[in-house]
């Protein structure tokens, strides 16, 4: 059949009469039924339907086989154009208008914005006033919906940091009307109702949280830290961590509030406190994991003793977790910065502030190598006339990589107030280490200038010497940088942040560091024209001296490298020797072959071709990393967990442990290990084991090892026996540490 409108627009060619009655008009027929058009027998001056749903339809009068009026319908243009034409009774016209939103999803809203006069284009910049919101018992769509649409929305604007007013903006609620107008005109958008919806959030999700906590398969390990906010507001953030009732590890934010008043421990343990009693897991704290300020340890004494008065002060220290990465991060700060890097860095921050330029030079000048190239790149970084500079002249060198100016990381920065920046520095480093011969260029081209503003300082231009004291640097603090990058962030897997990492990481840094040491303490410019065999006796010497004075197990020297003074130094290369192919082993034995290839200091150094007083700033530099690196390995001492969790890990056990500690006082630290993880055993595991009877399952997730690792992978491995134990045993625990070293 014809369509109504088709019909309506052949009927519209014939001439009407002045009055004209329903007999006088054109008969539109849709199957069965007959209908009329309704404008025509309005009466002459009124003004017709003002209803939205006109500008989608026609009013029909509908008639009976005796052409008499029976009702008043509206009908769908949209429909009616597929053929398949809805009529719609207009007693009330919410049928229509219901018809119109789930149909066509067409609502008043999205019908003003396109029908409005000044709609010429997508964007108008001069918004309209808000539709009126519904009230919610009249709308047609369900209040789980709305609810669930408003979580998220708050969601969003938690995890994504924007704006409570970001859902008032007037693109973004255009862009949602083309979607469904009528669910915006339903949801609270404001500022003031984002607000309000996270504080109904919070107390709803309050009792689920504390659900889960209560139900927690493990203790409830925290974790806290202190923030200054922008706005010079003191925030402390106080984490939960626990394995759930399915066996997942879960992490939970308590608190991210306020502290006030002194940052004493003392004080910090009175809201670590009232979060404990808030979320009501009292005698659930496990241990604890923080930074290694000092206020901390007096924070977790003060707390523990206010939470169970029958603590020890072993019982404290041994649940007290240092962050790893923070005594990196110290590790690094003393060696770039010295014993007092706080103090270097802070008067650097006031020069800046101050706009003391000269002052902050000469302040960085006193670092040697690493602050002239930090006073280079702030030269090129200062003016977007140098950036451009120096990318033409690396532009010139036919080098595709002339980036060094666009990193954006903290320490190539004019402000360099963040304390974990020593990572920055690494990265000043290595890249400029690449990026040496535009460098050097830029330096030159600089030099040419009349105007001595214009020119780098001559006390900032690095010397060959100077690019071999960077290159020795970004050698020893490479371990590091990877080791951060490594751990960072929740764990994956079985490893890449988890427990045991930490003691085996600060193993392999201390050996690395040990390795540097020896070799810088005791081959010195006197000893250059020694032959070989004198070097290695001389080497060895000087590891067996150090090796008994600081209770480390010997290492094998290698001989030291002989470079000649180049003008460009490179970076160090792998020679590519012939090697066994240990991937042509089965999986299950190439444990048993692998080596690592870690490049000892003697082969990756340039020391022979330093000056005496380079090698003195170097050696300096070394000595400040390793005391700061063997302090914090001694803290590990203080709780069992760390020695746990590798003697627990079924890779390596106690075998592992007993491989690496192989001097009479490092036996005795096994003996204790062994010791202290049988006591904490007993103490808190055997009295509360019925929380534990429970298997718990966790997720296997994809073990995916980055070129990083590589390095610390093949030192591990090299570390881990296959060794048998055997013997009778009691317990669970006895057992579990007589147990084979399984790969995982």
């Amino acid at each position: 059949p014809k369509t109504v409108a088709k019909q309506l627009e052949e009927a519209a060619v014939g001439a009407l009469p002045p009055n004209p009655t329903i007999e006088d008009l054109p008969k539109i027929t849709w199957r069965n039924r007959r209908f009329v058009q309704e404008d025509l027998l309005a009466r002459k001056g009124a003004k017709g339907r003002k209803s939205w749903i006109r500008s989608h339809g026609t009013f029909l009068v509908e008639l009976n086989y005796q052409d008499l009026p029976i009702g008043h319908v509206w009908c769908c243009n949209r429909c009616d154009m597929r053929g398949a034409a809805e009529f719609f009774s207009v007693q009330a016209t919410s049928s229509a208008a219901d018809h119109l939103r789930k149909a066509h999803r067409i609502t008043p809203a999205s019908q003003s914005s396109e029908s409005s006069p000044d709609h010429e284009g997508v964007i108008d910049i001069y918004s309209g006033a808000t539709p009126k919101r519904r009230r919610l018992e009249q709308s047609a769509i369900p209040r789980a919906k709305i609810k669930a649409i408003q979580e998220l929305s708050v969601g969003f604007v938690i995890d994504s940091d924007v704006p409570f007013t970001i859902f008032e903006h007037s693109f973004l609620r255009k862009i949602f009307n083309h979607f469904d107008s009528d669910l915006v005109l339903q949801m609270a958008w404001s500022g003031s109702s984002v607000t309000r919806e996270i504080h109904r959030l919070f107390e709803a999700k309050r009792d689920t949280i504390k659900a889960e906590l209560r139900n927690a398969l493990t203790a409830v390990h925290v974790s806290f830290d202190l923030w200054t906010s922008p706005n010079r507001f003191a925030i402390i953030a106080v984490f939960a961590h626990f394995i759930d009732q399915l066996g997942h590890q879960q992490s939970r934010l308590l608190a991210l509030r306020r502290q006030f008043g002194a940052h004493s421990g003392e004080n910090l343990a009175g809201s670590l406190v009232d979060i404990v009693h808030e979320w009501e897991i009292e005698g659930r704290v496990g241990c604890a994991i923080s930074d290694n300020m000092t206020a901390n340890d007096t924070c977790l004494y003060y707390m523990y003793q206010r939470l169970d008065p029958s603590m020890r002060p072993v019982d404290i220290k041994a649940r007290r977790m240092r962050c790893y990465g923070h005594m990196l991060n110290l590790v690094a700060r003393a060696f770039l910065f010295g014993k007092d890097a706080e103090s270097f860095e802070l008067e650097s921050d006031i020069n800046d502030m101050r706009g003391l330029v000269e002052q902050d030079l000469d302040h960085w000048r006193t670092k040697g190598p690493i602050g002239k190239l930090r006073n280079i790149v702030k030269f090129i970084r200062s003016s977007p006339q140098r950036s451009e500079q120096f990318k033409r002249v690396a532009r010139e060198q036919d080098h595709e990589e002339y980036r060094l100016c666009e990193e954006s990381t903290a320490e190539l920065e004019v402000v360099m107030n963040n304390e974990t920046r020593w990572n920055s520095t690494y990265m000043m480093i290595e890249r400029a280490l690449r990026k040496q011969t535009d460098i050097r260029a830029f330096i030159f081209t600089t030099q040419e200038e009349e105007d001595a503003a214009r020119r780098i300082p001559a006390g900032d231009i690095l010397s060959s010497e100077d690019w071999r004291v960077l290159g020795e640097v970004n050698e020893i603090l490479k371990p590091i940088y990877l080791q951060t990058m490594r751990t960072q962030g929740w764990g994956k897997g079985n490893s890449h942040g988890r427990l045991w990492e930490v003691l085996i990481g600060m193993e392999y840094l201390l050996e690395h560091f040990e390795d540097w040491k020896a070799f810088y303490s005791e081959v010195t410019e006197d000893t250059m024209g020694e032959t070989e065999v004198e070097v290695a006796e001389r080497i060895a010497m000087a590891s067996a001296n150090f090796r008994e004075s600081n209770g480390r197990p010997s290492r094998v020297r290698r001989l030291p490298a002989r470079f000649e003074e180049d003008e460009v130094y490179a970076l160090p290369q792998r020679s590519q020797a012939p090697r066994f192919v240990e991937s042509a082993l089965p999986l299950h034995s190439r444990g048993d072959y692998s080596t690592a290839e870690k490049g000892s200091a003697s082969e990756t150094s340039q020391k022979s071709t330093l000056p005496a007083d380079h090698r003195t700033y170097i050696r300096a530099s070394i000595n400040n990393g390793w005391k700061k690196l063997n302090e914090y390995y001694e803290k590990l001492g203080e709780s069992p967990l760390f020695a746990a969790a590798v003697i627990l890990h079924p890779r390596f056990g106690i075998s592992w442990l007993e491989a690496t500690w192989v001097s009479e006082e490092q036996l005795a630290w096994v003996r204790d290990a062994k010791a202290g993880i049988k006591d904490y055993f007993t103490r808190w595991y055997d009295a509360n084991q019925g929380l534990c009877e429970e298997t718990t399952k966790y997720d296997a997730a994809p073990r995916t090892m980055g070129q990083e690792d590589d390095q610390y992978t093949q030192w591990i491995n090299s570390k881990t026996k296959k060794a048998f134990a055997t013997g009778g045993s009691v317990g669970e625990l006895e057992r579990y540490l007589r147990l084979e070293p399984q790969d995982t």
